[in-house]
């Protein structure tokens, strides 16, 4: 796919033809966002946890004393150097604020460590409605403070280290990196929002096209939102709807995915354009071929075997040593 930078962002991205071995596996696979209970939900999302796993050198298990009790993170180690050896990817994974666990995100994780060379930090943060807003930045926060307080410990690289999610995820990620830079907080080098919810897509031409009968229901963020946000709290506030910020500029740089078939196609592009255009570095890649969560199909699809793979390599060249020493600089 075509990898864009902040002056060749394409003004409108679309879907083309879906990938046939994904489309047949969206056909049986979990709906998120579907008219059924949550924990129905979170069961059939189990679908995503592959039998067959990519290697990887080492799996550590952490539980962290965080700001509304314990807190587990997963930390993969690749095998062998790599571009971001010594560098750290803290991640947030998606699932609409309701679903997903670290199980179901293992592939990836596995494959943007070893793919990489950094060590990937999966965070396994508290889900609605059981907890709401803002619970989940605070824990995601607490652990990028954690990490980075920490970095020579764990052999990083403090001037290396990102933070990534993608959907739910991808939306945390954008409203940390917002609130660090308000609070004049620690700096990350990297920020990954993979096919963010940066703000709700029910307007947008994506919202309709994608409004049901893939992996996610555009009027599923009906019930995300219901379940996130507190009753009486203003859901436009930048800190649940990043795309609001005042202001873009100083955020650290950015590599911004997007998909074709994906409700929030057209939200995401709209964020990576408001982040070039406040002067951010941004490298942005959409694949109009695939879903949302593609990322967690990879078992299921060459294709998106292959685009996760290389949105690793990129995770792996913006970590890089020459790369964080040019942001320093």
């Amino acid at each position: 796919m075509p990898i864009y930078d902040a002056k060749s962002i394409p003004a409108e991205v679309h879907s083309s033809t879906k990938d046939a071995e994904v489309a047949a596996f969206l056909k049986t696979g979990p709906v998120l966002g579907a008219h059924k209970p949550i924990h129905e939900q979170r069961v059939e999302h189990n679908a995503f946890i592959d039998e067959i796993k990519p290697p990887i050198g080492k799996i550590e298990h952490l539980v962290l004393d965080g700001p509304h009790g314990s807190l587990p993170v997963r930390i993969y180690h690749p095998s062998k150097p790599g571009p971001a050896e010594g560098a750290a990817l803290i991640y947030v994974h998606g699932g609409g604020f309701i679903v997903g666990t670290l199980d179901q995100f293992d592939t990836a994780m596995r494959l943007f460590s070893e793919i990489s060379g950094a060590q990937v930090y999966n965070v396994d943060y508290k889900l609605a409605p059981e907890y709401q807003w803002p619970t989940q930045i605070e824990e995601v926060e607490f652990v990028v403070r954690w990490l980075l307080q920490h970095a020579s410990e764990r052999g990083l690289d403090p001037n290396r280290i990102g933070l990534g999610g993608d959907s739910a995820g991808g939306n945390i990620t954008c409203t940390v990196c917002l609130k660090l830079r308000d609070e004049n907080g620690p700096k990350l080098a990297l920020q990954m929002p993979i096919y963010p919810e940066a703000e709700m897509p029910f307007f947008t031409r994506a919202g309709v096209e994608n409004v049901s009968g893939g992996y996610v229901d555009t009027a599923g963020v009906l019930l995300f939102v219901w379940c996130l946000v507190p009753q009486g709290v203003d859901y436009s506030q930048p800190y649940i709807t990043p795309m609001n910020a005042k202001s873009h500029a100083g955020l650290p740089k950015a590599i911004l995915v997007t998909a074709g078939f994906d409700m929030l196609r057209d939200v995401a592009h709209r964020y990576a354009q408001k982040l070039a255009k406040d002067g951010n570095d941004i490298t942005y890649v959409h694949y109009p071929d695939l879903p949302h969560a593609f990322i967690q199909m990879t078992a299921h699809s060459q294709r998106c075997l292959e685009s996760t793979q290389e949105v690793a390599r990129l995770l792996g060249k913006g970590l890089a040593k020459k790369n964080a020493a040019a942001i320093a600089a």
